[in-house]
């Protein structure tokens, strides 16, 4: 797995991005296209993320296909109404419903990998980062 390069590598950016491939061995990002299922969501609400500078949970609020020229890689937003539109957009595109309401002031974290709906998928998962 792998934080974008454009990324903070502290999260403290208002997206980043970790990249991992969907291996068939139950590694990397295996598990993240099960988050297509909303009943695995429920069962699943939330991930551990441990950095060297701290421990956080990510509270998802959003997953869905997209393709490799969508927003969900979106990383520049010129303001809180921006990027709160932002994260309206990619909540309506959610395979699971889910409690989670993200604000402009929250911290989001996206983890994409491969998905084989169609040439060059991606299934994106959206978290909102909260210290642990």
């Amino acid at each position: 797995m792998f934080l974008d390069s454009r990324d903070s590598s502290d999260f403290s950016d208002r997206n980043s991005i970790l990249y991992g491939h969907h291996m068939d061995n139950g590694s990397m990002f295996q598990n993240l296209i099960y988050y297509k299922d909303s009943s695995f969501c429920e069962e699943h609400p939330t991930a551990q993320l441990i950095t060297p500078d701290g421990s956080y949970v990510v509270e998802f609020f959003a997953g869905y296909v997209s393709t490799v020229d969508g927003d969900a890689w979106r990383l520049d937003f010129t303001s809180d109404e921006e990027f709160g539109d932002w994260l309206k957009a990619v909540k309506e595109k959610t395979l699971f419903e889910s409690m989670v309401v993200p604000t402009a002031a929250d911290r989001i974290v996206t983890l994409s990998t491969c998905s084989y709906e169609f040439h060059n998928a991606r299934f994106v998962v959206h978290g909102r980062l909260v210290s642990d």
